[in-house]
């Protein structure tokens, strides 16, 4: 063990990996790494940036009756991928951003499961792409959006300062997501533990247009219209969004929250969330809920977690959680879905890594229907360049 950073410069460091989700913030760099940023710099005032990240791990999932081992599995809670920015200084504060971004997971945590747990879509296509999108940046005037990106709403679910969004957060089911949910009287039933959570998070990555305003002492408003080209949907989607970007003196403060529409399924959706660190502890807590209004059902959910981000090595900070979930109505009217996990990570700057370990239960039931519990173990590394 080498010398201990002090909890407030580990806090921070897990603060801004955990706020560096957006598009315009992929191209940060933090210390010298054996891994250097692929960054090209051409004379006309253009950047050029090739990033990505692999992200593996041994998934384990006992369904109450038999326990299964999926190998090495991609982690859907943040997947493998890989993308290239590009910016250009058009004149003054006027910057075109542009952004390319494919992810490749064939054999992943959302998709295995008991009966196909060698599962494998080794194809390529357009669930492959998550971004082929054009911005202009400007301060005084906000942001112009254009292409396959996210809508407004996208995100505003996922604000957390914990540290641990590698594995855990209010997305719970990506950990274990294509596994089924055994019956209370034996057997299998045909219920995957990605059914049975959601966390409503807006209207995710569509072909479309959006505007960002500049920033107001933290705030900023977002609207998008677009439509889900990529799979041959051409339902009217549009959102509208807030986040706050902030703090209160040693207080870090982060929080999201919109209104969304689909079209197609005459769905609306309200959500957000809202986490906070305190810097000289390390300490942070996160919470976000969400509900839905369509012809399907109506569900709810709430979901809170504690984070602590600390430093017990020279090499990269450490993080802790525990979170709970709970929701009504999501796969059926009547139904209830729980889950809690630990969760922990560990960064290695040098190698611009992560190790990751995540233990989650999953409690469903529904009005006619009783099932066993799930439990979910998952452990391995996250590397970016």
């Amino acid at each position: 063990m080498g010398s201990v950073k002090s909890p407030m410069a580990s806090a921070a460091s897990f603060a801004a990996c955990a706020l560096a989700a957006s598009a315009a913030d992929a191209d940060e760099t933090g210390p010298p790494t054996a891994i250097p940023a692929l960054e090209w710099n051409a004379p006309d005032a253009t950047s050029i940036l090739a990033y990505g990240q692999i992200d593996k791990g041994v998934l384990s999932f006992d369904d109450g009756e038999e326990t299964t081992s999926y190998g090495l599995t991609d982690n859907a809670n943040s997947s493998t991928r890989a993308g290239v920015i590009s910016r250009t200084m058009l004149s003054g504060d006027l910057e075109l951003f542009s952004n390319i971004e494919i992810q490749y997971a064939p054999h992943s945590s959302g998709n295995v499961n008991q009966l196909d747990p060698n599962f494998a879509d080794y194809g390529f296509d357009n669930d492959n792409i998550r971004k082929i999108e054009a911005a202009l940046f400007s301060e005084p005037y906000g942001r112009f959006w254009i292409g396959q990106g996210s809508m407004a709403s996208d995100g505003i679910a996922e604000v957390d300062f914990s540290g641990t969004g590698v594995i855990a957060y209010s997305s719970v089911a990506d950990t274990a997501a294509g596994s089924l949910f055994g019956l209370a009287d034996g057997g299998l039933s045909d219920v995957t533990v990605g059914s049975a959570y959601t966390n409503y998070d807006g209207l995710g990555r569509k072909v479309r247009v959006r505007y960002d305003t500049p920033d107001f002492n933290g705030f900023r408003l977002k609207a998008s219209y677009g439509r889900n080209l990529l799979d041959d949907d051409d339902a009217d989607l549009y959102d509208v969004a807030v986040t706050y970007d902030g703090g209160f003196g040693d207080v870090l403060v982060a929080g999201a929250a919109g209104y969304a529409r689909n079209g197609g399924s005459d769905a609306d959706i309200l959500s957000g969330s809202v986490s906070g660190l305190h810097e000289p502890t390390g300490l942070s807590l996160t919470f976000a809920a969400g509900g839905q209004d369509s012809d399907g059902p109506d569900g709810a959910y709430v979901y809170s977690k504690l984070g602590w981000a600390t430093s017990f090595f020279d090499f990269g900070g450490t993080a802790f959680s525990v979170d709970y979930y709970t929701g009504d109505d999501i796969r059926d009217l009547g139904s209830a879905s729980e889950s809690w996990s630990l969760a922990a990570v560990q960064e290695i700057d040098y190698w611009r890594s992560e190790l990751w370990l995540t233990y989650r239960d999953f409690s469903y039931d529904e009005e006619t229907t009783e099932f066993r519990d799930g439990k979910a173990v998952f452990g391995g590394l996250r590397i970016r360049f």
